[in-house]
């Protein structure tokens, strides 16, 4: 294990973090985006030094095992919040008006040709235990990363609505999303859906798996969840020809592995890659862990996942760690 924020990221203003999903970038550098931050140590709620959401910081690093280096952070010697984000926790009911939205928060982000799309969720409300969000939207930037912009893409809450966390992964000429509620206790599990990479940015075009008594399985089906939940943070990749999906699995308590030989087929059992387990254990788990996002350079023996870490009861640490492991490994 090693500890990715903190004090290495503390030049640009990035002390108090999570999240942390990396995706490349055009030119090849890998961007990580990362939720609430704070350039204090620890997770404070408002009341915490410079609260951004989402930041960017850029890394060129190609020794993973040695730990991720960063070179720069979108919104030059301080990370940027790179979108906007309300900051208001009123947490009033009317989603459409002001005290709505409490932050904002990234999700996953692919890269097609020269420009980098970026998940992006609205959350309503940390008090709740639903979580309940706003809406998911995609943004986008076409220099790396620097400068991002809203684009009209969006997909409203419905009520649990299972298209509100994403992760993305392209092949073949799509990109293909898996996605779910963004609270931990739904249990309506998982959904699969895709669209050609050029209609990215168009909400009709995308194209749902699901399962009918007369068709059974196929593309155009009203979506079916492929896996169960609740589930949290998820990340979809494709590495050397295998799918490999990790997420947060509340349940089990623990950052949990699936693989595929298709995206559209049978998803093996998930295999614990971290455990969860309480503040001070000697039985190598770890407290208060969520996330499991997977580096872009991993192979399936040698998997580098992104995870949180936040203790809620005093607010440190609130970091990411970097483990590495491998498919098989339990």
């Amino acid at each position: 294990m090693k500890e990715v924020t903190g004090e290495a990221t503390r030049r640009w203003g990035v002390h108090g973090t999570d999240l942390g999903c990396p995706a490349r970038l055009p030119d090849g550098r890998v961007a990580f985006f990362f939720g609430d931050t704070f350039s204090s140590h620890g997770r404070h709620g408002r009341h915490g030094r410079r609260w951004r959401s989402p930041v960017m910081l850029r890394s060129t690093t190609t020794d993973l095992r040695g730990g991720i280096e960063f070179d720069s952070a979108a919104g030059g010697r301080t990370a940027a919040e790179i979108l906007p984000n309300a900051h208001d926790d009123r947490e009033l009911p009317d989603r459409e008006s002001a005290g709505t939205e409490f932050t904002v928060v990234p999700a996953d982000a692919v890269t097609i040709g020269d420009r980098t799309y970026l998940s992006v969720v609205s959350v309503h409300s940390w008090r709740s235990r639903a979580w309940p969000t706003n809406f998911t939207y995609l943004a986008w930037s076409d220099d790396g990363g620097e400068n991002w912009h809203r684009s009209p893409a969006r997909w409203d809450n419905r009520g649990r609505s299972l298209d509100q966390l994403w992760t993305m992964e392209r092949h073949d000429g799509y990109v293909y999303v898996v996605s779910s509620a963004f609270d931990r206790t739904t249990p309506g599990g998982m959904i699969l859906r895709r669209v050609p990479e050029s209609c990215i940015l168009e909400p009709a075009a995308y194209e749902e798996w699901g399962w009918d008594r007369g068709t059974e399985w196929s593309w155009g089906q009203p979506a079916t969840p492929i896996l169960p939940g609740p589930v949290g943070e998820m990340c979809l990749r494709r590495i050397d020809g295998t799918w490999v999906l990790a997420y947060f699995d509340p349940t089990a308590y623990a950052i949990v592995t699936r693989t595929a030989e298709r995206i559209d087929g049978a998803w093996s059992e998930p295999t614990v890659q971290i455990a969860g387990g309480d503040w001070g254990a000697a039985d190598g788990t770890w407290a208060q862990i969520y996330g499991g996002f997977i580096h872009p350079a991993s192979t399936l023996d040698d998997l580098h996942l992104f995870v949180s870490q936040w203790n809620t009861t005093t607010g440190d640490p609130y970091r990411v760690l970097q483990f590495t492991t491998r498919l098989d490994a339990g």
